[in-house]
């Protein structure tokens, strides 16, 4: 995705489509069903999430390409991940966070080929023990590929409205 950039809409029966897969997505986030979420992706994803930045008038700055990022994932570090968090060694997930995904305002354009460049609104809520709640509000956007009938996802970009993200931080966005 290019900043700036506005392809095509693409029809309601599509952008339906798109949604329900987004609404599934959640879904197995919010179900912590981690590696049938993972199957979402294409063997050559990236998940990235840039760190955000304060530059005088513009509120939505994030680093560009290349520069600090909170998270900068392939699929096989992504399945680490998982694995980590599956294992005893994730000692802030034990036992796990109780999760909720919603996603929002879903734009879906044409890419170029059969790829489909989504943008959505994202809002995810953990607690943890009783006693520590975290709200994450940004955006995601997404380049899905499509796979027989659904898609896949092979670019993930994460930007969270907040610049102050807990130590701790075990989510999957």
């Amino acid at each position: 995705m290019r900043p700036g950039r506005v392809g095509r809409m693409v029809d309601a029966a599509l952008q339906h489509r798109v949604e329900q897969f987004l609404y599934r997505e959640v879904r197995l986030l919010s179900e912590l069903r981690f590696e049938e979420w993972l199957d979402l992706f294409t063997d050559d994803a990236r998940y990235w999430m840039p760190a955000r930045e304060t530059v005088g008038d513009r509120p939505d700055a994030v680093a560009a390409d290349g520069e600090m990022a909170f998270f900068d994932d392939d699929k096989p570090f992504l399945a680490a991940r998982i694995e980590r968090l599956r294992s005893s060694l994730a000692h802030a997930e034990q036992p796990p966070s109780r999760m909720r995904y919603f996603v929002s305002n879903v734009e879906v354009e044409e890419a170029g080929g059969e790829e489909l460049d989504v943008r959505c609104n994202l809002l995810v809520h953990q607690s943890r023990l009783e006693r520590t709640e975290v709200l994450y509000v940004g955006r995601r956007e997404d380049r899905l590929r499509p796979e027989g009938e659904s898609w896949r996802i092979a670019l993930r970009k994460v930007i969270l409205d907040q610049t102050l993200i807990p130590r701790t931080m075990s989510t999957f966005f």
